[in-house]
């Protein structure tokens, strides 16, 4: 099962960042298996677990809470393809086995309010502590 997170931005462009792991974690932490540089995101948020027939989503005891769906997650929940996993002020597709195309999910407005960042996904990085994409000053 390939499972991927999907951030599409408002001006309609999209980032993929495959889920790596049976386990992997999203958080501030550079030594996480995806690295989301922003101060809203717990140091160690979330996981995602792929197992052999579903995707589970799980909270990490993360400050600002992890949501599916909109829906706080408040323990261990089922994912399936085309759920949206906010994280702070990010909204992610989950694609599963390319379903759904990258064509068929909505930009996301992916800024709260009174909020600025700058490129969310312009400063991402794997666990290996290397940019996804490097930032731009």
């Amino acid at each position: 099962m390939d499972v991927a997170l999907v951030l599409r931005k408002k001006d309609g462009s999209s980032k993929t960042f495959p889920v790596p792991n049976k386990a992997t974690i999203l958080g501030r932490r550079q030594d996480c298996d995806l690295c989301i540089p922003l101060q809203v995101i717990s140091r160690r948020h979330c996981q995602i677990s792929i197992e052999p027939s579903s995707v589970k989503v799980r909270d990490l005891r993360s400050s600002n809470g992890t949501f599916l769906n909109d829906q706080k997650v408040s323990d261990e929940v089922d994912a399936k393809p085309g759920d949206k996993l906010k994280l702070g002020p990010l909204t992610f597709t989950i694609q599963v086995d390319g379903a759904p195309e990258i064509a068929n999910i909505p930009s996301a407005e992916n800024t709260n309010p009174g909020q600025v960042y700058k490129d969310p996904d312009s400063n991402m990085m794997n666990g290996s502590g290397t940019f996804i994409n490097q930032p731009s000053y």
